[in-house]
């Protein structure tokens, strides 16, 4: 199988699920489908990462340094989610022939032809090798997600449905201006113009001032997508409505595909202008975010949305790994990303099933789960850990990376991120300590055992997130310096 076929068959196999997903009789048997291509999908995944396989130089879909990190999270974080998607629907999949009509085995269906478009949306723009296919998959992952954003269908969830949909769509509105003045800039003449590599090779020739208003438009639309601040508004509301598997894809998968995709715009418009104007306000907007998150993560009374700020919070200080236009920095942003993205998957996973065992996820009546749900108590305590940078959890060496190349590129706002880093972590501290350990207000019940898949999704993120970043494979190594030196405005790789 050539290269581009290779890719082209990850992508699609999603969406071939998600249709057969409707056709299935049984909740056997959709099991069994989802199951049979999630592996499939992994197996090619593993196969386009692991297999030298000669790619085209130029296409739609294509696998350079940074797509090659994005595949791996999105395919990974995605089975997860599949697997997870089982066990938080299990009630429902147990109504059988009583179920009240649209619910049941029905219902599940729907949400699984979403869940896979979104999957398959979400690697359309991880592989993508072109701009103008970049907008595309990025629309269609709000499409997708919106609906299952909304999937409750309580007043609460299609209000941050359409909250989403309107401000992501008026920013990918924006996005599109973006790609129409590159187009523009670089002469046009068809699809190819607006290919990665030949953007990067004409963006020397762009005048400094339309180059920069292209790049203004992507800031604030893929910058509202990715969930920057100050418009981000839409970001709690949707993540903290969205059924826990789907939070997990939106934070850990969909915020670092869009911010990726920005980055690769810096990168092109830096050709035209020089690294200052793009990469440092790129540091401000992430900047921007964490101080916004602040307080939102140090005064919180619910669990999904401290999350979902933590989320803003988790981006901002990938965008300032990226916008110090270090190698350094660069690095700590890619390991950031990939431990971020296991570590708040498992974190939205433990959260569902704790809303859902308790009756709730307000903070100030979770106490005691280490001792009434023992697993769950201490994945939700070290996935916070890992979350604020503890060692020796996941983000601890990529959070330092970033802070040193911070304060290298500015000593006085490196010092004011540590301060913020400082306050979020106590709060994060505080909440998750309370839950785990705090009294139990009256008698604590234990609550029912996990199944075993859901056990095994809990651990496969914490392994994941830990190893990520601190026991770095040699291969992960590799790629993630690969990537950063991309980011920088390198060659593909």
């Amino acid at each position: 199988m050539s290269g581009e076929a290779l890719l082209a068959a990850i992508v699609a196999l999603p969406f071939a699920c998600g249709g057969a997903a409707l056709l299935c009789a049984s909740p056997g048997a959709l099991r069994r489908a989802v199951a049979t291509v999630t592996a499939a999908g992994l197996a090619l995944a593993a196969w386009a990462l692991l297999v030298p396989t000669a790619g085209p130089a130029a296409g739609l879909l294509r696998l350079d340094a940074l797509s090659r990190v994005l595949l791996a999270v999105t395919a990974a974080v995605g089975a997860l989610s599949a697997s997870e998607s089982f066990t938080y629907w299990r009630a429902e999949l147990a109504l059988g022939a009583a179920a009240p009509p649209g619910r049941g085995l029905p219902r599940v269906r729907g949400y699984f032809f979403w869940h896979q478009a979104f999957v398959g949306s979400l690697l359309a723009a991880a592989l993508s090798g072109n701009l103008g296919l970049s907008w595309v998959a990025i629309e269609a992952t709000t499409v997708t997600s919106a609906v299952l954003v909304g999937f409750a269908a309580t007043r609460e969830a299609v209000e941050a449905a359409w909250k989403y949909v309107v401000l992501c769509s008026v920013g990918l509105a924006l996005t599109l201006l973006t790609v129409i003045l590159f187009y523009a800039l670089s002469g046009g003449g068809g699809l190819h113009a607006l290919d990665w590599t030949a953007l990067r090779a004409a963006a020397a020739a762009f005048p400094p001032g339309p180059a920069k208003l292209a790049y203004l438009f992507a800031l604030v639309g893929l910058g509202t997508k990715s969930g920057l601040a100050p418009l981000h508004t839409w970001l709690p509301d949707a993540h903290s409505e969205a059924p826990a598997p789907v939070s997990a894809l939106l934070s850990g998968v969909l915020l670092a595909v869009v911010l990726c995709t920005l980055v690769r715009i810096a990168g092109i418009t830096a050709a035209a202008t020089g690294p200052g104007l793009p990469f440092r306000l790129l540091w401000g907007a992430g900047l921007l975010s964490v101080a916004v998150a602040t307080p939102f993560l140090v005064l919180q009374e619910d669990l999904k949305r401290l999350l979902a700020y933590s989320s803003i919070e988790q981006v901002g200080l990938m965008a300032v790994g990226f916008g110090c236009h270090a190698p350094l920095a660069a690095a700590g942003a890619v390991l950031q990303l990939i431990a971020h993205a296991f570590a708040k998957s498992g974190l939205f996973f433990a959260a569902g099933h704790v809303s859902a065992q308790a009756g709730t996820h307000r903070l100030g009546r979770l106490r005691a789960l280490v001792r009434t749900a023992p697993l769950l108590g201490l994945a939700l305590f070290c996935g916070v850990l890992t979350l604020g940078g503890l060692p020796p959890f996941g983000m601890f060496w990529s959070e330092i990376d970033i802070l040193r190349g911070a304060l290298a590129a500015d000593a006085g706002l490196g010092l004011a991120l540590l301060g913020l880093l400082g306050a979020i972590f106590g709060g994060l501290l505080f909440y998750a300590g309370r839950a785990a350990f705090g009294p139990a207000p009256g008698h604590a019940r234990p609550v029912p055992r996990l199944p075993a898949s859901a056990a095994a999704v809990l651990l496969a993120c914490a392994v994941a997130s830990v190893g990520a970043g601190f026991l770095t494979p040699p291969a992960v190594a590799r790629g993630v310096s690969a990537a950063a030196a991309q980011s920088l405005g390198g060659p593909p790789l």
